[in-house]
């Protein structure tokens, strides 16, 4: 009895050590490279993509809850930020977004987080460092979780495509094959790329 009750014992103590180990392992992970948020890879596609048509236009719209835009990248990429500039009103109240990014081969949610971001001034997020894997369709999106019953909260900046879809816009690192907006009305996909920036490590 006293032999079966020692090997219990060492089978716990086992086990809590390797519990340990691998807590101790998730909490020793090297801190990420620096994440630089002036000019991102993002940013530089939005911009060319507005020069590139003189009916295209950088406005503020879309009353909808959810603005999302479907990309690839040419290389594996690490996210270590996300910017937006969020509606003053939710500001105030510190209504966060809904911020994922669903990996849209497997139709998993790979990066999950709230925030409220500033209306003043586009406002960046460190995130927990997510892998992205070169030639996978991603979807990023921003989902208001509170519009105060002002359906106007719910509004965003983003590329208006006054014509046709340009869709695939590109440079060399990303490529945006789509964009969608919905909820509580929509879907209007196409209509044109949202800005919320993704950062490269």
């Amino acid at each position: 009895m006293k032999t079966h009750f020692t090997k219990i014992g060492i089978l716990f103590l086992g086990l809590f050590a390797t519990m340990s180990c691998n807590n101790d392992d998730n909490q020793n992970q090297p801190a990420p490279s620096s994440c630089n948020t002036a000019n991102s890879e993002f940013n530089q596609l939005y911009a060319a993509t507005l020069a590139s048509n003189s009916s295209f236009t950088d406005v503020t719209t879309m009353d909808l809850l959810t603005h999302e835009y479907t990309f690839e990248l040419s290389t594996n990429k690490t996210v270590c930020s996300i910017g937006y500039q969020g509606n003053a009103n939710l500001y105030s109240a510190g209504i966060p977004y809904l911020i994922e990014i669903v990996d849209n081969s497997t139709s998993l949610v790979v990066f999950s987080g709230s925030y409220t971001f500033d209306s003043a001034v586009m406002d960046y997020k460190s995130i927990t460092p997510t892998n992205l894997t070169a030639g996978t369709s991603y979807t990023l999106r921003r989902t208001v979780t509170n519009y105060l019953g002002n359906i106007g909260n719910t509004v965003g900046r983003l590329l208006r495509f006054n014509g046709p879809s340009p869709y695939p816009v590109s440079n060399t690192l990303m490529t945006i094959t789509a964009s969608d907006f919905y909820g509580t009305g929509g879907p209007v996909p196409d209509f044109g790329i949202p800005y919320i920036d993704i950062v490269f490590q």
